[in-house]
């Protein structure tokens, strides 16, 4: 008997819905659900979307000007809920920025325990947001800069900051620059895919950045090429080549109370011009993307052709976007349920 008839027969004999058993280590974030942003606008509360799916936590931001009232509502949420939050806080690039910033971490060092972290994607794709590898490196050294100067306030607070793979570093990149800081309040949030777009496995990304990871930006992907490079998307959970029950199991193991949050983006598949002269100028001895690794993903690629094929929103209403990536985000949802048991 399916889920579904189970609940019908209880609705028709009058008897109370079972609920489904709370996912307390699986959370949602709001790229994977910025069809409904867009669409309910100042309505939209990623909290209690949480809370109606049974996720136990969710990667929010705090209130604007940190205002009190929004603060207090925030936490009142979290505590009735039982949920866990990572916290979206641009780290400083200034000392001018501390002011503000020692704020954002105080304020959600005072949630009552509940905040796993601050989190901060830094980069945005790297082969698209600079045009040559030195302004990459001037970018990289104002990043580091910021980060001697948060790490005082987050060890002050004893509050976590994850820096994210977010297609900026590599990830051998990344984890030397977490182990530079010489600090156990820098780590990493662990997006599963996104190195793919500076050309590593996932396998690769996972086995580097595993030791500093401190939560997971939890996805499957689906992978394919076009004339000038790969297709790169987020797919539902089991369509995609993850192997995500030993992922689950890989990180339960480092940390039993590791969090994983959800992010199924909806969209048309992610170019990344891998074969364009263009996307090697990011690169150079200083920061090399060595030919060992471009093997090893083309043939990664080859040998895990799309089991489906990958999503796409063009041509649909902003209304079948939203109907698509509410279906996506259920679908990951409804496996994690029966396939990733630890996670409840």
């Amino acid at each position: 008997m399916t889920r579904r008839t189970l609940l019908g027969t209880a609705a028709a004999a009058g008897l109370p819905a079972a609920q489904p058993k709370r996912l307390r280590y699986l959370g949602t974030a709001g790229p994977g659900l910025t069809a409904r942003s867009r669409s309910l606008g100042k309505d939209w509360d990623i909290i209690e979307y949480a809370n109606e799916k049974g996720l136990g936590n969710a990667h929010t931001t705090l209130p604007a000007d940190l205002n009190p009232a929004g603060l207090a509502k925030l936490r009142g949420q979290i505590e009735k809920h039982d949920m866990r939050l990572v916290v979206l806080v641009r780290t400083p690039r200034t000392e001018a920025d501390l002011p503000k910033y020692e704020a954002s971490v105080k304020a959600c060092a005072e949630m009552g325990g509940r905040v796993e972290c601050v989190h901060d994607p830094f980069s945005g794709r790297r082969y698209e947001q600079f045009k040559s590898a030195a302004e990459f490196h001037t970018f990289d050294a104002a990043c580091k800069a910021g980060v001697r100067l948060a790490e005082p306030i987050l060890r002050k607070y004893k509050l976590r900051l994850a820096i994210e793979n977010h297609k900026g570093w590599r990830s051998e990149e990344l984890a030397a620059w977490v182990r530079s800081t010489g600090s156990e309040y820098v780590g990493v949030a662990l997006d599963l895919v996104n190195n793919v777009s500076l050309i590593e496995t996932p396998q690769k990304t996972i086995e580097t950045l595993a030791p500093y990871t401190i939560f997971v930006s939890f996805k499957d992907i689906g992978v394919d090429f076009y004339p000038e490079g790969i297709l790169l998307s987020e797919v539902p959970f089991g369509d995609g080549q993850l192997d995500l029950a030993g992922i689950v199991a890989r990180f339960q193991k480092k940390d039993p109370k590791m969090l994983f949050q959800l992010e199924m983006l909806t969209r048309d598949p992610l170019k990344v011009p891998i074969f364009t002269e263009q996307y090697w100028k990011v690169f150079d001895d200083k920061s090399p993307a060595p030919a060992r690794d471009l093997a090893m993903l083309i043939s990664w690629i080859r040998n895990n052709p799309p089991k489906r094929p990958l999503p796409k929103t063009s041509g649909l209403s902003p209304q079948g976007v939203l109907a698509l990536e509410d279906q996506l985000n259920q679908q990951c949802i409804d496996y994690a349920r029966s396939f990733l048991p630890t996670l409840a």
